[in-house]
């Protein structure tokens, strides 16, 4: 597999070895990372390692507030 920064629908079930419908769901409910642009669905390879490594949950990263001294 080539080594890219997005994947699609196509190429993202190859990268983490789900179905596709299994994907098209979790775009649906919102359960895994993504890009809407247009009608096109676009996977951060970034974001689905550090998602996968997650355990398949999405982390917020919340901003860090700077220590009072």
């Amino acid at each position: 597999m080539i080594e890219t920064r997005f994947y699609t629908m196509q190429t993202l079930p190859l990268y983490i070895n789900l179905s596709r419908s299994t994907i098209y769901k979790m775009v649906s409910k919102n359960t895994i990372p993504h890009i809407k642009i247009g009608t096109r669905t676009l996977f951060d390879r970034e974001q689905i390692d550090r998602w996968v490594l997650n355990g398949g949950r999405i982390e917020d990263e919340l901003p860090q507030l700077p220590k009072i001294q």
